[in-house]
């Protein structure tokens, strides 16, 4: 297993930890481990994607940030990617299995925020259960684009946006 695939079943730990009455705390690191999953799912398919050693993998990895991360994303889940971009992947749209793991690694991360910083909110475990199949649902959703143009895109954005915006 891999540490995304490890981070989404102890999410789903978490979550179910207590039956009866969930602490917070449980369902809090519920929601920040399953945005890290997804988080650590594209960094390493990422890395893997750019270099072949593994050595120079881990150090790739460690230059992924989540506010570059953030803003492709919100760009890729609208599906307003700049016209730059079109002649890579043509005029087609993006797919819209990559959209939606744009759109919830912006919506887990929105959530982990809440959870690790926004004291006065209360989680359900409904909320939290409907957190970890988006992540569940994204994990799937990029098997079926992780080798596609618009998914090699996604992933060289995810790292290099805010030099790519530069880019006239």
């Amino acid at each position: 297993m891999t540490l995304a695939s490890d981070l989404l079943a102890q999410a789903q730990h978490l979550a179910g930890r207590e039956p009866r009455r969930p602490r917070q705390a449980s369902l809090r690191r519920a929601v920040s481990t399953a945005y890290y999953a997804l988080f650590h799912l594209l960094i390493r398919e990422g890395s893997q994607r750019l270099v072949r050693a593994p050595a120079m993998q881990k150090i790739i990895a460690r230059v992924f940030t989540h506010t570059e991360m953030s803003k492709a994303s919100r760009s890729f889940s609208g599906g307003t990617l700049p016209q730059k971009f079109v002649g890579i992947i043509g005029s087609q749209p993006l797919p819209l299995a990559l959209r939606n793991v744009a759109n919830a690694f912006v919506e887990l991360q929105q959530a982990r925020h809440e959870a690790d910083y926004n004291v006065a909110k209360s989680f359900s475990r409904a909320e939290v259960q409907s957190l970890i199949d988006q992540a569940e649902q994204a994990f799937q959703d990029w098997q079926s684009v992780r080798k596609t143009t618009a998914g090699r895109l996604y992933l060289a954005c995810l790292l290099l946006w805010e030099r790519l915006d530069k880019i006239k």
